[in-house]
């Protein structure tokens, strides 16, 4: 009895075979051709880049180009004994390793002992190492003395993704290849050509869809469209399909979500962070999504495009900058959600002054011309002074630095400035800002000292608060902070808050 045939996913199915077939790589794979037809290869290469691109796939076209039988302008022939047994993964002198996994001493140490026996089959032995970055300190030290004097026989192919943290000695004895993220058109020409072949029906707007969401990651996109492939079977798949399937959210939503925000309408920017959270969307993606298109609308500027609304490239630029801190805060996030809501009514309902310094300098008597931000007022009773301008620059510097989250708790804070001292009070109610603060100190006192020069940091009560005795008592606790989040996006709803 036959046996049935085993299924492949499609980016097994379509890994390049051949030099020809690599997508993109064009400079990396010119010049390991030229090496294998003139005969003069690398004891070592390395092959660094993000994931999807084609690293493996072209260690292991490599690895059966200089053991083909027959090989053809520097390509294997995929048709010679060689060649198959390395295809298929049963080549007893292509030996795959994972650096993630297999990253200790003893390992490698085993690897040298096999390195002095001589190929079984073939001309060389090689061996690919993927994810080599992840080998410890003492498996790199011992893998440099082969690499130091290798065998003739022996061929090393390093795969990473993060080549910085391969040691400057392991790099400098390897052939260095840079592989290049693909384009989004390359990436939906090769996925039109895949749903030509295995008959899947999808719109060529969602193949560009798919394209743009894998982030230059060929085989990602591979994935996404077996996926969807997999749901519709044999109906044609649309884009709607793309966005309830993946998580991801529609362009039209992306686009209300930064017209929101820019238009500082805060019940709509939660309105729709509401709807994404009930469907069960991705938050983490959406904001990726957010930041492309907040990017594709400052490259559109620039070129003098028009906008879905009048925006001008400050802002946008300073927007960008708001979504790139929130994606460093949301992986870290228990709950995104909120984090994403709190974020949105922030650039919705504050703004942070923006200093004239030029103007205020030429015309310091022309308020008209030059408007002196809104600032907190001292208290009275203290009779110490404060430097508005100062506390503006503070504030820019803060925003320049992207520390959204200091610049937050910076705007609910009284400034009072004496000669070597800067005060920054709260009140009460306010003790989640304070504490938060207390918690960047350091920073702050950097910050602090390139706007006021040497002067003392105190983050401290105001007025009354600093006279009562059970401040601390008093103090919110983490829930009740998290509380007094939610009921200021409730407010703004106009909901009802279910097991407070």
């Amino acid at each position: 009895m036959a046996e049935a045939p085993t299924y492949q996913s499609l980016y097994r199915k379509w890994r390049p075979q051949r030099f020809a077939d690599v997508v993109h790589q064009e400079y990396t794979v010119r010049t390991l051709q030229n090496a294998i037809i003139s005969q003069q290869l690398a004891h070592a290469y390395l092959l660094a880049g993000p994931r999807g691109v084609g690293k493996t796939s072209i260690a292991r076209i490599l690895a059966k180009a200089v053991n083909c039988a027959n090989p053809q302008h520097g390509e294997p022939c995929n048709a010679c004994d060689h060649c198959r047994k390395i295809t298929k993964g049963t080549s007893l002198d292509v030996i795959e390793i994972d650096g993630a996994s297999n990253r200790g001493i003893d390992q490698i140490r085993r690897l040298r002992e096999e390195i002095a026996f001589v190929p079984a089959e073939t001309r060389y032995k090689v061996y690919i190492i993927d994810e080599v970055h992840m080998l410890t300190n003492e498996a790199f030290n011992a893998l440099l003395k082969t690499l130091e004097e290798p065998p003739q026989h022996v061929i090393f192919i390093f795969a990473t993704t993060e080549p910085h943290k391969v040691p400057l000695t392991i790099l400098s004895r390897c052939q260095a290849f840079e592989l290049k993220l693909l384009p989004p058109e390359r990436i939906a020409q090769r996925l039109r050509e895949v749903c030509q072949a295995e008959k899947i029906n999808a719109s060529p707007q969602v193949l560009l869809t798919i394209a743009h969401r894998a982030r230059g990651a060929l085989r990602d996109a591979m994935v996404m469209l077996e996926q969807l492939a997999s749901y519709k079977g044999t109906q044609k798949i649309e884009e709607n399909d793309l966005f309830e399937i993946m998580g991801l959210a529609s362009h039209e939503t992306v686009q209300s979500f930064l017209q929101a925000l820019l238009q500082k309408e805060s019940r709509r920017a939660l309105e729709i962070i509401g709807d994404l959270a009930e469907r069960g969307k991705d938050l983490e993606l959406f904001i990726d999504e957010l930041i492309e298109e907040a990017r594709a609308w400052i490259l559109a500027r620039l070129d003098g495009q028009e906008l879905p609304l009048p925006v001008d490239l400050p802002t946008l630029i300073e927007l960008s900058r708001e979504l790139l801190d929130l994606k460093r805060e949301i992986g870290r996030a228990w709950e995104k959600r909120v984090l994403l809501e709190v974020k949105a009514l922030e650039l919705t309902q504050f703004k942070a002054p923006s200093p004239s310094p030029v103007t205020e300098e030429i015309q310091p008597t022309a308020p008209a011309a030059a408007p002196t931000p809104k600032l907190k007022a001292p208290r009275p009773a203290l009779s110490e002074s404060t430097s508005p301008d100062k506390w503006t620059r503070l504030l820019e510097e803060v925003k320049r630095d992207r520390r959204s989250t200091v610049h937050a708790f910076l705007l609910e804070g009284h400034p009072v400035e004496t000669a070597d001292l800067l005060r920054i009070e709260y009140d009460l109610k306010n003790s989640f800002h304070k504490e938060g603060l207390e918690k960047h100190a350091k920073y702050l006192e950097d910050v602090v000292r390139r706007v006021y020069g040497e002067v003392r940091v105190e983050i401290a009560w105001a007025g009354n608060a600093r006279d009562q005795s059970d401040v601390s008592a008093r103090r919110k606790s983490k829930s009740a902070e998290i509380r007094e989040k939610i009921k200021l996006i409730q407010e703004h709803l106009e909901g009802e808050i279910v097991n407070p």
